[in-house]
């Protein structure tokens, strides 16, 4: 078996018989799609937000993970409530794992021009398993053959955000359901409850210039990972982002509004470990559109 089958049936079997962080979407540019990582940020731009993302990690590996996603969220007509929906497809190895997710989110006032902010997304997720995609060293596996190739089971995530016109601090449970990834009396592989915090504040330097600190940490049975993240905003539209991530290696991405409708975003993430001899970096690219109808009711689309 060539190197890289080697790898590809490693990361397949480590995806369906064992916890890994890898269960849930990494994202590089989330400071600008807060909702991906906390479904209590629903709401809280000027209107209705829309947005498509699409991410190749490892790109060079054969079945590296792939995340594509769709979201759109809106401030209901009281503004103190609002909806969103979200589905998003993980593909790594053999698996393929496909969420579709509604967003309930409600907002208390606590200053001038601040809230606190509580959201519940809840859905169904399906679990592709494509074993004929994999070699098996010795011709057949047990867990393969005994279990089932399609499910579905509830999901659902919880979060709670503080945000403000130049500031956000807020904690997440991803995965609140713990529900089996497998139907078979082989495999007792459960979705993994994910704990993520995140926080940042914009730093205003001038009429053109802007400074950003943020911060993610995850949190899970055996995992801890953070990032550690500088932006710096140009002009009022262009956003150039540094990011260490703990055992990883660094992210670089760059984000531009057009406008206060428009606006999109690449990144690049640079391994420093073991994986950078054997592929060509992750790519993130992001597409974003505000249909703001509810002028200065947020925080400005362009902080965060």
């Amino acid at each position: 078996m060539s190197a890289r089958r080697h790898i590809v049936l490693v990361l397949s079997i480590l995806a369906v018989t064992t916890v890994q962080a890898q269960q849930h979407s990494i994202y590089s540019q989330y400071i600008f799609n807060l909702y991906s990582v906390n479904p209590a940020y629903a709401g809280e731009r000027e209107g209705l937000a829309t947005g498509l993302s699409y991410r190749a990690q490892w790109v060079g590996f054969d079945g590296a993970p792939t995340t594509g996603e769709f979201y759109a969220h809106s401030p209901l007509g009281n503004q103190n409530m609002a909806v969103g929906i979200q589905v998003r497809n993980d593909r790594i190895g053999a698996r393929d794992n496909t969420s579709f997710m509604a967003t309930y989110s409600y907002k208390v006032k606590v200053g001038e021009n601040a809230r606190l902010s509580f959201g519940l997304s809840a859905g169904m997720a399906n679990h592709t398993y494509r074993w004929d995609k994999l070699e098996f060293a010795e011709g057949s596996d047990p867990l393969a053959a005994e279990s089932e190739e399609n499910v579905w089971s509830p999901t659902a995530d919880f979060g709670v955000m503080f945000v403000s016109n130049n500031a956000y601090i807020g904690a997440a449970v991803i995965g609140v359901d713990g529900g089996k990834l497998l139907r078979s009396e082989l495999s007792e592989a459960r979705r993994e409850r994910l704990f993520n915090f995140a926080a940042g504040v914009v730093i205003d330097l001038g009429e053109d210039f802007a400074l950003k600190p943020s911060g993610l940490v995850k949190l899970s049975t055996d995992v801890l990972q953070f990032d550690a993240g500088l932006g710096a905003r140009f002009f009022n539209a262009l956003w150039l982002t540094g990011t260490y991530r703990y055992e990883f290696g660094s992210v670089f991405s760059a984000h531009y509004y057009v406008n206060d409708k428009f606006h999109f975003g690449y990144a690049f993430d640079l391994p420093s470990n073991e994986l950078l001899s054997h592929q060509n970096g992750t790519h993130e690219i992001f597409i974003g559109f505000d249909l703001n109808y509810y002028p200065k009711k947020a925080a400005s689309p362009r902080q965060f």
